[in-house]
Parts: structure tokens; sequence; C-alpha cells
């Protein structure tokens, strides 16, 4: 009898513990971002409890590799499928924090941050230190089945 009072007590005690692994995965930024250029379509998604993205859609005749790369090995790695926003940690639904962003146009890497507005945009904000020290981009929800997916 006591281990079935245990055993229940347990049973209890975990299902009130929060499931981290799965708390951000209805988070406003989590979805298709067309960038503000239109030249990239960007996959925004949970990473363990981080926010990352992904090129999904490149535009016909965009980057192929990752040429400005300055490690050299590196050139020839395909921009498609790479991972572009990584470490965003979040700060609120909708907003992510203290995280990284490669361009692949100059193969810098810059800080960022990301957040929801209210017009459901996202704005993101690269910079070099401080936020102040750096460029924000608007980019648009989309959906993933009006773009063909980059192999």
């Amino acid at each position: 009898m006591k281990k079935l009072l245990l055993a229940a007590s347990l049973l209890i005690a975990t299902s009130l513990i929060p499931h981290t692994a799965n708390a951000n995965e209805n988070d406003p930024a989590i979805g298709y971002w067309l960038t503000e250029n239109g030249r990239a379509v960007i996959n925004m998604n949970q990473c363990g409890q981080e926010l990352c993205g992904t090129v999904y859609w490149i535009i016909e005749g965009g980057m192929e590799f990752d040429e400005k790369n300055p490690v050299s090995e590196m050139r020839t790695r395909k921009i498609c499928g790479l991972q572009v926003v990584n470490g965003l940690e979040k700060e609120a639904d909708g907003e992510w924090e203290n995280g990284n962003i490669y361009k692949a146009d100059d193969g810098d890497t810059y800080s960022a941050d990301v957040n929801v507005q209210q017009d459901g945009t996202l704005k993101v904000r690269g910079y070099l230190g401080v936020s102040w020290l750096g460029k924000t981009q608007i980019w648009k929800r989309v959906d993933a089945l009006n773009y063909q997916q980059c192999l």
C-alpha cells in the first residue's frame, strides 16, 4: 500500500512540474519569416531552451555557398539549411535576447535580439557590443507552403 501511495504522490508531483522542454512551442517568434530584403525565408524554431533560425528558402540566384566566411574551410558549405540565428534567450513571449545572427553577405556574426511587434512583424536587431551600435530589420511572417524549401 505504501508503494502505491508513493507512486501516486510521485505521479501527481511530476505532473505539477512545468514541462520546460515544450515551454516555448507556442511563442509568437516561432515560424517562417521573410527577411527585409525579400531574399530569404528563415525558419525560427526552438533549439532546446533557446531560439534559433535556419535558412529555409533563398531567392533564385541568391548565395548558394558561404563564400564570405572568414574561415576558408567553411566557404564551401551551403547557405541552404544553415543556422544563421542562434542562442537567443527568452525574456517574454515574443521577446528573445542575447543571441547571435550570422550575416552571410559579409561573413560576420553579430549579437542579436528579436521581438514580435504588435503588427505581427519580427523586429531583428543585430549589433556589435551594445544594441545602439547596430541595425534593425523588420521581417514578415510567411506561410512556408508559399516557398519551395531549398535543398
